[in-house]
């Protein structure tokens, strides 16, 4: 029994990094059609949901950010990057 835990082991040990050597190397940033469905279908409405809770974050943190002076970078932090990477990033691009 021991044996078969100890190789079970060390099996998954190997497995485990060797997933990098089969990853496909696409650095030209096209989406393939099943991509762009997937992120017409399950990124952009989480992506609304994400910029929803930046602005809720937004509101609860102002307290803090108007006496330090910092509301314009809070405001583009939590929101303005995501509502440009969600809803105004052309649906080809990552």
């Amino acid at each position: 029994m021991k044996r078969i835990v100890i190789s079970t082991i060390a099996l998954i040990f190997v497995l485990s990094f060797n997933g990098l050597l089969f990853a496909k190397d696409d650095s030209s940033g096209k989406l393939s059609y099943p991509e762009v469905v997937g992120d017409v279908l399950w990124v952009r409405p989480l992506g609304v949901v994400h910029i929803a809770l930046g602005a809720t974050a937004f509101v609860i943190s102002l307290p803090v950010t108007i006496p330090l002076k910092k509301t314009g970078e809070a405001k583009e932090f939590l929101i303005t990057y995501p509502y440009y990477y969600y809803l105004q990033r052309p649906l080809r691009k990552m």
